[in-house]
């Protein structure tokens, strides 16, 4: 009789114990806490140029960068469900690779009342980015059990361009300089709040997409330092204060491995444009013939910005 109740007692225990177990798991899995490790190879278009003093709509210099980027990163979120308000938080840190990365800079001349490309030089690029974006959303149902999340976000990068080596591939008069001397420096910030929308669309128990679109209202701080020029000061030698618009795509790819892990492929492009900008020149006393600062609307400012990762999903 007391082995009948003690059987009893144990299996009642048993039983109370992994209800509770199944709840507290189902509980813990109803917040769906996502983090996302993530690396990815990435490839940005950077360019500015001002307007020449007679031809206001054409080219007097221009600069221009192109990036190869690896870039890890980790992401934080709330899987969005029906609705329901989510959230997301991504972290990244990209590293400019030296070899692959190029920048030029070009300038034109006023010659018989048309401009002539008369120098075009081209250095080696390294540096970093600083990348921080968080966002709010709202998730609603649609047909099929597909899911359309708005969001509202905030962008914030800090990006940084070390330029070395100089070598002219147009007008060899200029003195080249070494690879492996930092001529020049090229920092700017932006601050993009935006507004998006995504559709979570299984494809079956397997794959999801996940398609997402950004609408960007940007400010942006940029700041030049000309190392191998004496007639610009170093502190910095130029700064441009822009305002424009943005567009960007992201797609997500998710293979389902287990309740708990997916595998992840992101493809995503955006691209910022100038709609408004000025630029400041700081010239020290051999310019001009004494210390002089020129202030000037600026003709054209763009970034285009396109990248693969591959991550873990995985549900805390």
């Amino acid at each position: 009789m007391v082995i009948k109740k003690v059987a009893l007692a144990l299996t009642t225990l048993l039983t109370v114990t992994t209800a509770l177990a199944d709840g507290y798991s189902k509980e813990e899995k109803s917040t769906n806490f996502i983090v996302t490790p993530s690396v990815a190879y990435r490839y940005d278009v950077f360019k500015w140029s001002i307007p020449d003093d007679i031809f206001r709509n054409k080219k007097l210099s221009e600069l221009i960068w192109k990036n190869h980027i690896i870039q890890p990163s980790i992401k934080f979120e709330i899987e969005p469900k029906t609705n329901q308000f989510t959230f997301l938080g991504q972290v990244k840190y990209g590293y400019i690779l030296k070899n692959p990365s190029k920048s030029y800079d070009l300038d034109w001349i006023h010659n018989n009342h048309t401009l002539q490309l008369y120098s075009k030089t081209k250095s080696s690029v390294k540096g970093n980015i600083f990348d921080l974006s968080g966002a709010v959303g709202y998730s609603i149902n649609l047909l099929n059990n597909n899911l359309l999340t708005f969001y509202v976000g905030y962008d914030y990068t800090d990006y940084r361009n070390k330029d070395y080596g100089s070598r002219q591939l147009l007008n060899y008069s200029g003195i080249p300089f070494s690879s492996n001397q930092l001529v020049s420096k090229y920092y700017f910030k932006t601050q993009s709040p935006w507004l998006g929308l995504s559709v979570n669309a299984p494809l079956n128990e397997r794959f999801t997409i996940i398609p997402t679109i950004k609408f960007y209202s940007f400010n942006y701080v940029g700041k030049g330092y000309w190392l191998c020029r004496d007639d610009v000061k170093q502190n910095p030698s130029m700064k441009h204060n822009t305002k424009g618009k943005g567009l960007g795509f992201d797609l997500d790819f998710l293979y389902k491995y287990s309740d708990s892990l997916d595998f992840k492929i992101n493809l995503e492009t955006k691209k910022f444009k100038m709609k408004t900008g000025r630029e400041k020149a700081f010239y020290n006393s051999l310019a001009f013939g004494g210390e002089r600062i020129v202030n000037r609307k600026l003709l054209d400012l763009s970034l285009m910005s396109s990248s693969i990762s591959v991550g873990i999903h995985y549900k805390l």
